[in-house]
C-alpha cells in the first residue's frame, strides 16, 4: 500500500471516529429498545450499529451485513436476528429516529460544515420519493398506498417526503417522513414544514419545492413562516401555468445565460428570464415573481438544439438573488434527485434491496440508509478538494463504501465510543 493511500486512510478513519462519537450518533439516547426483556441476547446499540455499518459499506442483504460483523465486530451477528429485530419497530420508535436525524443535523450545523455554498441563505429543497414497491399482499406498512393502474395489476409503494439542504456543500438529508396512506406529498407539507421550522428555523431562509407541492395554501403557510418559496409550475395548477406561459413563454432576451457545459458527450446551457407582471396573480398575494428557466441541450454528434423550459413561482424580493444565484438554486433542487436520490437509488439500491418489509421496517430502514449517506457524503466532500487540487480523479460513492468497508473491518467497535447504556427516550 502506498504511503500516500494509507496516510488517506488513517485521516478518514479518524474523521469518522470523530463523526460515530459525536452524543448525536449514540442511539441509547434517542430511540427506545422496541423488544421486550426477557430473552434479549443482543444489546440494542450493537444492533444498530451493525445496520448503520451495513449501509456505510453497501452491503446488499443482511446475509452481508453478517458476514460483516464477523471481521468488524466482537460477535457475528445473525441476520434472522437483525430481521426479527427491525420487524419489530414501531411508529414510535420511527419518530425517535427522525429525532435523533435532527440531532445529527444540528451538530454538523454547529461545527460550520453546512455552511452556504454559491448561495447567500440555507436553502432546502423538499420532494417525495418511493422508498418501496411490491405486491399488494406483502404491504405490511401501514403508510402504503394501493395504486390501480389503468392496465396492469394493482401494487402498493410506500412513499416519503425528503427534505435536503441544497445550499450545504454535502446536500445533507436533514428529514424524511413516509406520506400516510389517505393523502400525497402536498396534502403532508405541512406537517412537513411545522417539523423543519420547529428544528431548523434558522438553518433555513428559502423553500424549493416541486410542482407536486404547488398549491396557494402551501406557499401561504411559508409566507407566513416569513420565508422565501421556489415552486416549481406546471399542468397541476392550470390558470396560473397558462398565465405563465402567455407572459413569459415569447420572451427571447434572456436577463442571463450560463456558459456553455459538457453533459454526456452534449452541451448544455440554460437561460433566465422572469417577470413581476403577475404579482399577487390569483389572489396569490404574496407572489412576487415568475421564472422561466429554458434549458438548451446541443447533441454532440449532429449538433441539433434541443430545449426544454420549467416554470418557477417565488414571493423573493426581485433583489434577493442574483441571475445567476436564481440558476443555481433551480439547478440545486436537481441535486435531490441527482445527488440524494440517484445515489440512494443507485449506490444503495433502496427501492429494490428491501432487508426488511415487515411492520415499519422499510421506514427504519430508510432512516439509517439516510444517515449513512449523510456520512458518506461528509466525507466525500471533505476530501473532494484535496484531489481537485492535485487533479486527481474524484472518489466514486461505491469507492468510499468500499474505504469504510476497509475502515470497518480494520477498527471495528473502536470507531464507537464506549458508553454506559442508557435508556431510550
Amino acid at each position: 500500500m502506498k504511503t500516500a493511500y494509507r496516510k488517506f486512510l488513517e485521516r478518514s478513519q479518524n474523521c469518522l471516529r470523530r463523526i460515530l462519537r459525536k452524543p448525536a450518533w449514540d442511539f441509547n439516547r434517542f430511540v427506545a429498545d422496541p423488544r421486550q426483556e426477557k430473552g434479549r441476547r443482543w444489546k440494542f446499540p450493537t444492533l444498530m450499529r451493525a445496520l448503520l455499518c451495513g449501509f456505510l459499506t453497501n452491503r446488499a442483504s443482511l446475509r452481508a451485513v453478517e458476514s460483516l460483523t464477523e471481521c468488524g465486530f466482537d460477535q457475528r451477528v445473525p441476520d434472522s436476528t437483525l430481521y426479527d429485530f427491525v420487524g419489530q419497530f414501531s411508529g414510535d420508535e420511527v419518530a425517535d429516529l427522525r429525532r435523533q436525524l435532527h440531532a445529527q443535523i444540528r451538530t454538523d450545523w454547529r461545527s460550520k460544515s453546512l455552511e452556504p455554498v454559491d448561495l447567500p441563505c440555507g436553502v432546502v429543497g423538499v420532494d417525495n420519493k418511493t422508498l418501496w414497491t411490491g405486491p399488494v399482499p406483502q404491504a405490511h406498512d401501514p403508510h402504503a398506498q394501493v395504486v390501480h393502474p389503468p392496465h396492469g395489476p394493482a401494487y402498493a409503494q410506500v412513499r416519503a417526503v425528503r427534505s435536503v439542504l441544497l445550499s450545504a456543500a454535502s446536500k445533507p438529508a436533514i428529514d424524511q417522513v413516509a406520506i400516510r396512506a389517505d393523502t400525497n406529498e402536498g396534502g403532508m407539507f405541512p406537517e412537513v414544514l411545522q417539523e423543519l421550522e420547529a428544528t431548523y428555523a434558522a438553518l433555513i431562509e428559502i423553500y424549493s419545492l416541486d410542482a407536486g407541492f404547488c398549491s396557494r395554501a402551501n406557499a401561504q403557510l411559508i409566507a407566513e413562516a416569513h420565508k422565501g418559496y421556489i415552486i416549481g409550475l406546471k399542468g397541476n395548477q392550470p390558470e396560473l401555468f397558462r398565465e405563465a406561459e402567455r407572459v413569459l413563454g415569447t420572451q427571447t432576451q434572456a436577463e442571463w445565460s450560463s456558459t456553455w457545459e459538457p453533459y454526456q458527450g452534449d452541451q448544455l446551457r440554460y437561460h433566465l428570464y422572469r417577470t413581476r407582471e403577475m404579482e399577487a396573480y390569483l389572489d396569490w398575494k404574496h407572489l412576487k415573481q415568475v421564472w422561466r428557466v429554458e434549458k438548451e441541450i446541443r447533441t454532440g454528434k449532429s449538433g441539433r438544439i434541443e430545449r426544454e423550459n420549467r416554470y418557477y413561482v417565488t414571493n423573493l424580493h426581485w433583489g434577493r438573488l442574483k441571475p445567476e444565484q436564481i440558476l443555481a438554486v433551480v439547478r440545486a433542487h436537481w441535486a435531490i434527485e441527482n445527488h440524494c436520490n440517484w445515489t440512494v437509488d443507485v449506490i444503495w439500491d433502496e427501492d429494490s434491496k428491501v432487508w426488511c418489509g415487515q411492520g415499519v421496517g422499510i421506514q427504519v430502514l430508510g432512516l439509517l440508509r439516510l444517515m449513512a449517506y449523510n456520512v458518506v457524503s461528509q466525507l466525500r466532500c471533505r476530501y473532494l478538494q484535496i484531489r481537485e487540487q492535485t487533479r486527481a480523479e474524484k472518489r466514486r460513492w461505491q469507492e468510499w463504501c468500499d474505504i469504510l468497508f476497509l475502515l470497518i473491518g480494520q477498527a471495528g467497535r473502536n470507531l464507537f465510543p464506549h458508553r454506559q447504556a442508557t435508556a431510550g427516550i
